[in-house]
């Protein structure tokens, strides 16, 4: 069974994104192990918060706390668009080794360029910019249609 592991920065903000983040965590739990871990946002309550530290406090608290020799996948605007079939693919292709896998959702300001040069891969969920909340959503349900396209489920259409 895959391990899979979220760092994201920031919690749910609205009741309809916890209840869909749960709901997609309990379909994934016949598929893989999900732990989903909150950092809190860099900018220290800063109405007018400086982009590049915050990146940078969100990067220190992102960096921390998974298994070491995890495969690191950073999720970031910049990073390579993969088709539901092509990262269903990708994603048994990374845990062959049985090594955890780690997802890595930056804040509002982005991901630091730090934790995009350290990442095993990155990845974007789309050409759209998208809310980090909204993010998480997005990336629990890719996770989930590519585990059901992997077994041959009829998910995916």
């Amino acid at each position: 069974m895959k391990h899979i592991r979220i760092q994201a920065v920031g919690s749910p903000t609205e009741s309809w994104q916890s209840e869909a983040i749960s709901m997609y965590l309990d379909r994934l739990k016949p598929f893989a192990k999900v732990d989903l871990v909150e950092v809190a946002e860099g900018h220290q309550g800063s109405a007018k918060p400086d982009a590049t530290k915050t990146r940078s406090r969100e990067a220190e608290s992102l960096a921390k706390g998974y298994p070491k020799g995890s495969f690191v996948i950073a999720l970031d605007e910049t990073g390579t668009n993969l088709d539901s079939p092509t990262l269903a693919r990708k994603l048994e292709t990374w845990s062959e080794s049985g090594q955890p896998l780690v997802f890595l959702i930056g804040g509002s300001w982005g991901l630091d360029p730090a934790i995009r040069s350290q990442a095993n891969a990155v990845i974007s969920l789309g050409k759209q910019t998208l809310p980090h909340n909204l993010a998480r959503i997005v990336l629990l349900e890719q996770l989930y249609r590519a585990e059901t396209i992997s077994r041959g489920k009829e998910y995916h259409k």
